[in-house]
């Protein structure tokens, strides 16, 4: 029956990875109980932590076994049944749906399981690391494209598995202490947003950076040569045998050097990207009286001493209703780690929207107000008049300053003092991207005229929401009916492309040779738009544009948009929507069906 039906399925394997190595994977679920804990455990979390890693590996010979990496986990027809619950079906049409698409499990990654870890050819002897996290309805498993891209181009990149409710459904295995058992999806009204709404948000955001704090731990133990209890044995059904793959990752991870992890997400993920690096960052700075804090890390948790202001972060069409809960106006209220004084001001951070979420004017004002240098008139609520009561010092904004005025933020944690600044340098050569050295071997300054002023906003024409997961790359002939998306492999291949460079330009060490043009504003490239991210401050922040997003979060509301334009050909896709329907493109966000966004 299998074999039948994957006649019917258009494509039986991803598109080939865009960087120059093979690729790898190994999953991993470890127990809680087994790793340092970052921070108190929050309300509902799960006994073990789970990802998935992709990584840069020798491609196995023809002599040695290849074990295919498939798209949809086993147990394939629960997997499929609870995704079509999650996106609205009922009980039996869900059952009788897992009957069908048994094709899928014909679909495979143009990756190598538990393959043999690469030498890593940069400088430090390490490959760099990137944690990945993904949105509402996805998992480990949604966004293997684009986690696989950067691993191809010479990283480590850790897929994270969110326990929180978000995905349609998560197995979390048998521990000694705690049975097996199944983690439902949790459901959260998109419309009316409420406090509740707020709350039910914040109680996962404290789910999501708990695991990314205690995926970082089980990264220090492995890469320290641990022998780490990997519930998943990732055996071969047919060979029965186990693969102790972690211990190849032994004192190859570039994680010990503050900033130099990436931090990265899809939508929500996005939005759990930024919340982690400022709760970290500015975790000292908070008093009780500003609230109920989604992650209050242990003084010595391994994360601490990781992020800062070098920390790049990459943004995938970020769902900005999460930043502004009432509770977490603390972290609102203060800059990307990247602004702090001595800085590198934005350069590291990159937002990539689809035309749907750029047309999304609302949330695109959060997004840019998030990812903004930090202003007098952007922050008014944390940047009081300078003056001070007799014998009182001058608030910590006002006393750190930037040796030069040009570059001063205004804003500065204590954490800036003491975290060692680290240096950018992008090569020109081909392969890997390697700092500069001097005389001493420690990396050289990079001169700011050679890095792109940050930070990066950009959007690609014709793209939708969920072409920056596998869906739109897997299923390019519902993506193009439902929302016209086209061509959503060069979709992924910008993004993947626009990050990379990011990551050069922020010193990390990367494949390939220096590709300024993608961070241009003005580069020329087809459906590649260059999003000013500072084009009008009180439009971007005012009232009205962020409460606004409040009401604009189900997938089925619509919007007048004044009398109907006849469409032109120089339209962009969201233009030509608007023209002939009347509808704001908010009402295309996301899969065809009510009540997902992020």
């Amino acid at each position: 029956m299998a074999s039948f039906f994957s006649g019917w399925n258009p494509i039986k394997y991803f598109p080939e990875y865009c960087g120059p190595y093979s690729v790898g994977t190994v999953d991993v679920e470890i127990p809680v109980s087994d790793l340092p804990s970052p921070a108190d455990a929050p309300v509902d979390a799960q006994p073990t932590v789970a990802f998935r890693i992709f990584y840069p590996c020798d491609k196995p010979s023809k002599n040695e076994v290849d074990r295919p990496v498939r798209w949809i986990p086993q147990p394939q027809r629960a997997t499929i049944a609870a995704f079509a619950k999650f996106l609205g079906a009922k009980e039996k049409v869900a059952s009788a749906v897992s009957y069908l698409p048994q094709q899928l499990y014909w679909i495979k990654l143009p990756a190598h399981r538990n393959a043999k870890l690469r030498d890593p050819p940069t400088s430090s002897g390490r490959w760099p690391v990137t944690v990945f996290s993904h949105g509402l309805a996805g998992s480990r498993n949604a966004y293997s494209q684009i986690c696989g891209d950067l691993a191809s181009n010479g990283m480590v990149v850790i897929a994270l598995d969110h326990r929180d409710g978000s995905s349609p459904i998560q197995y979390v295995r048998a521990t000694s202490k705690t049975e097996a058992h199944i983690v439902d999806p949790v459901r959260i009204s998109h419309s009316p947003v409420t406090k509740e709404v707020y709350d039910a948000r914040d109680k996962q955001l404290r789910i999501r950076l708990w695991e990314m704090a205690l995926a970082y731990e089980a990264l220090v133990k492995i890469d320290k040569g641990y022998n780490v209890e990997n519930l998943d044995d990732n055996t071969s059904r047919l060979r029965k045998e186990r693969s102790e793959v972690l211990l190849q990752f032994s004192d190859m991870l570039d994680i010990n050097r503050p900033g130099k992890v990436t931090w990265a997400g899809h939508s929500f993920g996005a939005a759990t990207s930024v919340q982690l690096v400022k709760s970290i960052f500015y975790y000292k700075d908070r008093a009780e009286t500003n609230g109920r804090p989604l992650i209050a890390p242990h003084a010595d948790a391994a994360i601490i001493q990781q992020i800062a202001p070098e920390s790049p972060t990459l943004l995938l069409d970020m769902w900005g209703l999460p930043l502004k809960s009432p509770d977490q106006s603390y972290l609102w209220e203060r800059p990307l780690p990247s602004y702090a004084v001595g800085g590198p001001n934005g350069t590291n951070v990159i937002a990539i929207l689809s035309e749907a979420f750029q047309n999304w004017k609302d949330n695109l004002n959060l997004s840019k107000a998030a990812i903004a240098k930090p202003s007098l008139s952007r922050r008014p609520s944390i940047a009081p008049r300078l003056t001070r009561d007799k014998g009182q010092l001058l608030p910590q904004w006002a006393r750190l300053r930037a040796p030069s005025p040009a570059s001063d933020s205004g804003y500065a944690s204590s954490l800036a003092r003491s975290s060692p600044q680290l240096t950018r340098q992008a090569s020109m050569s081909t392969g890997v991207t390697t700092p500069s050295t001097g005389s001493s071997g420690k990396l050289s300054e990079h001169s700011s005229s050679n890095r792109t002023p940050g930070p990066h906003m950009f959007f690609v024409e014709t793209s939708q929401h969920f072409n920056q997961s596998d869906f739109g790359i897997l299923f390019p002939w519902i993506a193009y009916k439902v929302s016209k998306a086209q061509d959503p492999a060069t979709i992924l291949e910008l993004n993947t492309r626009a990050m990379v460079q990011v990551l050069r330009e922020a010193g990390i060490e990367v494949a390939g040779e220096n590709d300024a043009e993608i961070l241009g504003k003005d580069a020329g490239i087809s459906r590649w738009i260059s999003i000013p991210v500072d084009d009008d401050e009180q439009e971007a922040t005012k009232p009205g544009a962020l409460n606004a997003i409040n009401r604009k979060l189900s997938v089925t509301s619509t919007r007048s948009s004044g009398a109907p334009r006849a469409a032109r050909e120089s339209m962009t896709m969201g233009q030509k929507m608007e023209a002939e329907q009347g509808t704001a493109p908010e009402a295309q966000l996301e899969l065809p069906v009510g009540g997902i966004q992020g």
